[in-house]
């Protein structure tokens, strides 16, 4: 017979109202802090660590064993915590877990602070590497710190990564509810110099600054490239209409080349996670430092050699190829026939030997053909000035036909 399992949410500290789950418990999890709190009881207790995977096994291990188990979640369980973990593993769907909500240290600080927080963007750093893209664009954001991004290296991360956003006010906060609580305000470039633990908050307020520009069709000198290799900015504003980004699925971005429109889609959609594949590492190099130049984190590079490398990928909703050589037909084959029912796949051609591969593959698929010829402003004889043609690129639309989806007009 199943023992049980209770997950309490603490926020700011630890519920009185749980004594009596907690005085009944023979397995206590928890983080050092709390379990700290809970020096007296005689359970047994499990420190909760970055192995949250193993420990949450752990506890319902114990459950099916017959004992009963509480947690203790800093913060919100079920907002990026144990809970979470917890939940995901399938074990856990053939037991009644009973989350225990409280406070959270969000809303501790908005509260203390008088500030309304309709409109306010949640973020958390703490296991993963932070969106600052994200961050930075919303007039309002808060984000959890973590034990490799506590907030003062949040804030010194933005402003690397948006120096003109140095002098946004931003609020620090830590340990909100006990005795060294610590409410900082400043600027990000000050709180940036203040040392705060990994159970710290950072703040963004509104701002008059000049508000981060859309990621789409960003200038070509935003990228490292490889001898001027990459979509152009026009043609990637383009392609990227084409692809018809969803909310939220998986982007192929084949032969990444300097990474541009897997890195502007992941700009623009940061509920999608984009796949880019490039074979050259010196290219992976520049497409790495592109990636952290634009600050998003939905967004994997893989060094492989295509077709073979797809096999292994998850399907995508959406595919770009914009490259693939002599393997080109190879690749358009395979990534089509992993693509999902009702996907896109894009592709652009620069070159005549790509064109007839493109315009010869699976017509039955095409949905749009569209040729660029785009001229740019440039000068001549040192004193004039002209439009100078740059090459020809077409744009090519593939479907993934599907019983429910009727061919999409161009």
């Amino acid at each position: 017979m199943n023992g049980s399992l209770d997950v309490l949410s603490c926020g700011t500290a630890l519920p009185d109202v749980t004594l009596p789950l907690l005085r009944q418990a023979e397995h206590l999890f928890g983080s050092s802090t709390l379990l700290a709190a809970c020096s007296s009881l005689p359970a047994q207790k499990h420190r909760i660590t970055a192995k949250a995977a193993e420990e949450a096994a752990e506890a319902i291990r114990l459950v099916r064993a017959g004992y009963r188990v509480v947690v203790l979640a800093s913060g919100d369980a079920l907002y990026h915590g144990f809970g979470g973990t917890l939940a995901a593993l399938p074990e856990a769907k053939e037991l009644s877990i009973r989350f225990h909500p409280a406070i959270t240290a969000f809303q501790a600080l908005f509260h203390r602070l008088g500030l309304p927080w309709d409109n306010a963007r949640l973020f958390s750093a703490h296991w993963q590497v932070p969106p600052l893209r994200e961050i930075v664009e919303s007039p309002l954001s808060v984000v959890y710190g973590g034990s490799h991004f506590p907030a003062h290296i949040l804030a010194r991360q933005i402003t690397a990564f948006y120096p003109t956003f140095s002098k946004r006010q931003a609020i620090l906060a830590e340990q909100l509810g006990a005795p060294e609580e610590r409410i900082i305000s400043g600027t990000l470039e000050e709180l940036g110099s203040v040392t705060t633990g990994p159970t710290s908050i950072l703040l963004l307020l509104p701002t008059e600054l000049p508000a981060p520009v859309l990621g789409l069709g960003l200038p070509n000198q935003t990228y490292q490239k490889e001898n001027e290799l990459i979509t152009a900015q026009d043609v990637r504003a383009v392609v990227l209409s084409r692809l018809r980004l969803p909310s939220w699925g998986v982007l192929w971005d084949l032969g990444a080349g300097s990474g541009s429109v897997g890195l502007e889609a992941a700009a623009l959609r940061p509920g999608l996670h984009v796949i880019a594949i490039e074979r050259k590492l010196e290219r992976c190099a520049m497409i790495e430092a592109n990636q952290k130049n634009m600050g998003v984190s939905n967004h994997t590079l893989y060094s492989g050699e295509m077709p073979e490398i797809l096999d292994s990928l998850p399907m995508p909703d959406r595919v770009f190829v914009g490259g693939g050589g002599k393997k080109l037909r190879a690749i358009l084959a395979v990534a089509h026939a992993r693509l999902r029912p009702g996907g896109l796949l894009v592709a652009a051609s620069v070159t005549l030997d790509s064109f007839k591969t493109l315009i010869e593959w699976s017509p039955e698929f095409r949905t749009a053909l569209c040729s660029l010829d785009i001229a740019v402003e440039q000068p001549l004889a040192g004193q004039f000035t002209h439009l100078k043609m740059q090459n020809r690129i077409h744009v090519f639309t593939f479907i993934k036909p599907s019983s429910s989806v009727c061919k999409v007009q161009s």
